[in-house]
């Protein structure tokens, strides 16, 4: 049964009554799934989605039961089931309830039997906690500023893109269920877990749209298993979330709106419907649907609007260019010379908003072609420090990533950029990587810089002119970063945006430590507070030494104390085993004491295999998260492996035993140079990796056989 709203606006009963019908539907449909399963593979049968800790999440988070096998499955089917006595807008949402439920259900039996169900479609299906957690950063600073689902078909598809690029402008994450998806495909939208725009599927496929928003709340509020109260308020308050829907309205549809609405997340309808203040809203302009939806949430975009012809956003940020679809590349693999620097420069050498292309722009290159490329960024203000300099260079990369069609990676003299056949065919030109830094480089550091000039240069000649500078810069740099010690300050700082996900964890940045999100380092951080002197990075004085070996001071415990609302009462910056950092969610490495606490294994959220500690970096996640203080296990940025703090009150650098061979391999000069230091040349190789062992018993082994020196330290417990 399908409604449209041709004569008047469709009643809140009429709605109710459909929700009703789609969970009786949907709980058929589940029923009918799992009896083709148990008969092929009988009660012992295993189901799960793929890299997650929370096994079937709706199930995990709404219902409270814990689901292994086939046979669990049942309980909590008949308990879904039993929801659809009700009438009214009661009924309404326990029928929404019912259809997520069994919605799950019938998507994780489609993972029972198929291990990549969707693979070869245009559908993602279920998104991985791998994922959830790469954005989790952006999700708490506010670079992801919301979650947009779009559920349904577009009357009007041109609408549709512009509402979607618009979405895309304004940094959104946007999940699309529907038909919606084949129609922006039809418009060369493009689409993917690298994209910021997850195609989940028709029908109940919408039901990962739900379940991304539930590991949200399991992932970073320690919202613990079946505590729907405690979820509801997370999902109500913390993430910001809304549904867009589009067309007709059927009983899966209607189903799935009261499942939205037990969530916390308003709905927004280009159908005329009676609605409900605040949580279920008429609006049948397309063009005014997004901004009805952000006053609902509350979400304010400060984005400036950048000046190129492309997309620009967040969503583009993962977004690679392969070489097929490459116009023109420079440094990297094109092995031309490649530099960047930016620097900051008196009142009356930086003309604001000034744009200079010296040597070829891009139409005049053929495709295909390779070139040097230096981009030179200049910078005024009265706050700008010198020290301030890398923390702003650094961001080059991430706005040149903003770009559709523009890849940029590395930095300093070490950079790699590639424009697509399809950014220059839009009108792209190297002035346009002016337009980008000029713009977003005054919009985020706008309180500390007032003026900012940019040249590319595609000239060898002029290139080799400037390069001696940049050189000397990167020199300077480095020997003045090498005195930045954690002694040589008597302040550190906080991080409080994971707060905002994770109300009991803090962040305590130091020199030798930087966050566990891997993104804000102690530069960062005194950067920040400069920027917004109320923000979330705030100085903490260190104070009287209470344990210099474990990294604990007064002034740190204070601090801990007062910003967790005195949940946590002492941190220690060194130790592993002893009042460790809390741990938000957004981490890029889990330490992890090994079975025999004689070492500890590293595994980066990327890696989807087993660990010698018997579990997956999933499951390790959502042990440790939500703010908690887990002796044994701490998150990490991967750029804390090679620290002299790295654990050293348990023996540092040297306990690691074992790590997956993809950040073994992308770190390996960073480690072998630690290595060194510490006079074990040949170290790395004593780590063990996947391709060696993935069992406790099995390093064990390892570590013998190579004379490991973590074999040689006291048990990390005695």
């Amino acid at each position: 049964m399908v409604m449209k709203a041709d004569d008047g606006p469709i009643k809140n009963a009429t709605l109710c009554e459909l929700a009703l019908r789609g969970g009786e539907i949907a709980c058929k449909l589940a029923r009918k799934s799992l009896e083709g399963a148990l008969a092929r593979h009988g009660e012992a049968g295993t189901v799960e989605y793929p890299d997650t800790a929370y096994e079937l999440p709706v199930v995990f988070g709404w219902d409270g039961a814990e689901v292994r096998t086939l046979s669990d499955l049942g309980p909590v089917l008949a308990r879904a089931d039993g929801k659809l006595d009700g009438a009214g807008l009661d009924g309404a949402l326990a029928a929404g309830d019912a259809l997520m439920v069994s919605a799950e259900i019938i998507e994780a039996l489609k993972y029972a039997e198929v291990p990549r169900p969707y693979e070869g479609t245009d559908y993602c299906g279920f998104i991985p906690d791998r994922v959830l957690r790469s954005l989790g950063l952006a999700l708490v600073d506010d670079t992801i500023p919301g979650v947009a689902v779009l559920l349904g078909q577009a009357a009007d598809v041109d609408s549709l893109v512009r509402l979607v690029r618009d979405l895309q402008a304004k940094g959104l994450l946007i999940i699309a269920a529907g038909g919606v998806i084949e129609q922006l495909k039809g418009k060369g939208v493009r689409m993917g877990l690298d994209l910021m725009l997850y195609p989940v599927g028709h029908g109940t496929q919408v039901v990962h749209a739900l379940n991304f928003a539930v590991r949200a709340a399991l992932s970073f509020g320690a919202v613990q298993r079946g505590d729907r109260d405690r979820l509801q308020a997370f999902l109500a308050k913390r993430l910001k979330a809304f549904v867009l829907h589009f067309g007709p309205i059927d009983e899966i549809t209607a189903g799935a709106a009261f499942a939205a609405l037990l969530h916390g997340i308003p709905i927004v309808t280009d159908q005329d419907v009676e609605g409900v203040p605040d949580k279920l809203v008429s609006q049948p302009e397309p063009s005014r649907m997004l901004q009805t939806a952000f006053e609902l949430r509350d979400i304010k975009v400060k984005a400036s609007k950048v000046d190129v012809p492309v997309a620009f956003g967040p969503a583009f940020e993962g977004e690679t260019v392969r070489r097929p679809e490459t116009y023109i590349e420079a440094g990297g693999a094109a092995k031309t010379m490649a530099y960047e620097l930016l620097r900051a420069r008196g009142e009356d050498d930086v003309e604001d908003g000034r744009i200079t292309v010296v040597g070829k722009d891009l139409d005049e290159f053929p495709e295909g072609s390779v070139t040097p490329i230096a981009v030179l960024v200049d910078v005024f203000g009265k706050k700008m420090l010198e020290d301030f300099e890398t923390v702003l260079e650094r961001r080059i990369h991430l706005y040149l990533n903003f770009a559709e069609g523009l890849w940029h990676t590395g930095q300093r003299n070490i950079i790699w950029i590639r424009i697509s056949k399809n950014a220059f065919r839009s009108g792209f030109r190297f002035h346009h990587i002016g337009e980008i830094l000029v713009t977003k480089m005054k919009e985020e550091f706008g309180n500390i810089v007032s003026r900012v000039q940019v040249t590319i240069i595609t000239d060898a000649q002029e290139m080799r002119r400037h390069l001696p500078e940049a050189l000397e810069v990167y020199a300077k740099r480095d020997h003045r970063l090498e005195d930045l010690t954690d002694e040589a300050v008597d302040t550190y700082y906080s991080c409080l945006m994971c707060q905002s996900f994770a109300p009991d964890h803090v962040c305590v940045i130091t020199p030798e430590r930087l966050g566990l999100c891997g993104a804000i380092n102690w530069l960062d951080a005194r950067t920040g507070k400069e920027i917004v002197p109320s923000g979330p990075n705030q100085p903490i004085p260190k104070r009287a030494t209470i344990d210099l070996a474990k990294g604990q001071w007064e002034g740190v415990n204070a601090t801990i104390l007062e910003l967790t609302r005195g949940k946590i009462e002492r941190f220690n910056a060194y130790s592993l085993m002893e009042d460790p950092m809390t741990s938000c969610g957004c981490f890029e490495c889990i330490v992890a004491m090994t079975a025999d606490v004689q070492a500890v294994i590293v595994v980066n959220r990327e890696h989807q295999g087993m660990t010698p500690v018997g579990m997956k970096f999933s499951t390790l996640a959502g042990s440790i998260g939500g703010g908690r203080q887990t002796p044994g296990f701490i998150g990490v940025g991967r750029k804390y492996l090679t620290s002299k703090k790295f654990i050293s009150a348990e023996g540092g650098f040297l306990r690691i035993a074992w790590m997956p061979k993809e950040l073994k391999e992308a770190m390996r000069k960073e480690l072998e140079r630690r290595a060194e230091e510490l006079g074990e040349k040949g170290f790395v190789d004593k780590i063990a990796d996947e391709t060696i062992t993935t069992d406790a018993q099995g390093l064990m082994d390892w570590m013998v056989k190579v004379d490991h020196p973590a074999l040689r330290m006291p048990p990390l417990l005695s």
